[in-house]
């Protein structure tokens, strides 16, 4: 089923606004693997650049969508598990967890999920004094009109983008990187149950590309590796990084072209890229996110 030219431009638009074109500081994450406890500092602007890296829930989602595969409702992670999440730690990252669900539901315009999965983070989000970020009034409205599908999906996302960015101007970037690090694990975590069903190239290659996402996650979640629960998901992250260490990315760079669209100029990026990725790699893969994902949710 294709997507509607309107949230198309919207995605793209929404890709844009997550800083997926920024250029990155480039750090060694090899090095700092070797590093000692507490020997790594990361600038308040190399955190946001991290952060700003991770990729929107909406991508993984379209692709997903546009492979022709049936919303599945049953790897959501349950609503009922917000109980079991009783640190600001738990609360961020499950946050990041149902965003990612969310993006899953909203591209298939599940109206009815949108709204109790909103309710979920909202109550969630309160506890952690980031839910006054939710108009309820104006998300219920739109969500009873098919017609608002794009509008709703829109005001979704600038929500969370409003959450992180709080949050980092009240130097709490250690619950923002745990929330998009919950949003890029379950969007992981979909995208290989998926392919389970469905061996869809489109999907394999974008598993494959999330190597780069890898690194900088462990980046993130480094500089707060003093505490436990940072601890363990850095240790989840570079047994990831192992598997994802058995697949290479390639890039072949050409010139940029300046094109006139609608009366505008604009630049496209003519490179491409190519990830060399196996079906087993992707199981390998799958099964590893599975159980990590599986800690996460279930907060053990």
């Amino acid at each position: 089923m294709k997507l509607r030219n309107a949230l198309f431009i919207l995605f793209c638009l929404l890709l844009t606004a997550c800083g997926g074109n920024r250029k990155k500081e480039k750090i060694d994450v090899n090095s700092l693997m070797n590093e000692g406890e507490g020997s790594l500092e990361i600038s308040a602007e190399s955190m946001n650049s991290i952060i700003e890296s991770i990729p929107s829930p909406l991508e993984i989602a379209m692709v997903i969508k546009q492979s022709g595969v049936e919303f599945n409702q049953d790897i959501l992670n349950d609503q009922g598990n917000a109980k079991l999440y009783t640190t600001d730690q738990a609360k961020a990252l499950s946050i990041g967890v149902y965003g990612g669900d969310l993006g899953y539901i909203n591209i298939y315009e599940k109206a009815y999920l949108t709204v109790n999965y909103l309710t979920t983070i909202k109550g969630v989000a309160d506890d952690i004094n980031i839910g006054q970020f939710f108009d309820f009034s104006t998300i219920k409205r739109m969500a009873s009109n098919s017609e608002k599908m794009d509008s709703l999906i829109y005001l979704s996302t600038i929500n969370f983008n409003k959450m992180d960015a709080f949050l980092r101007s009240q130097k709490r970037s250690n619950l923002s990187i745990l929330m998009v690090t919950g949003t890029w694990t379950e969007g992981l975590y979909i995208a290989t149950q998926v392919f389970r069903e469905n061996n869809n190239k489109e999907i394999m290659e974008w598993i494959g590309y999330q190597k780069i996402i890898v690194d900088q996650l462990i980046l993130g979640l480094s500089a707060y590796k003093n505490d436990e629960y940072f601890q363990k998901l850095v240790d989840d992250f570079k047994s990831l990084k192992n598997l994802y260490d058995g697949i290479t990315i390639s890039y072949d760079y050409h010139e940029p072209e300046s094109v006139e669209i609608d009366g505008r100029l604009v630049i496209v990026d003519k490179s491409t890229s190519t990830v060399n990725i196996t079906e087993a790699q992707v199981n390998q893969i799958g099964e590893l996110v599975r159980q990590i994902r599986s800690r996460l949710v279930e907060n053990v």
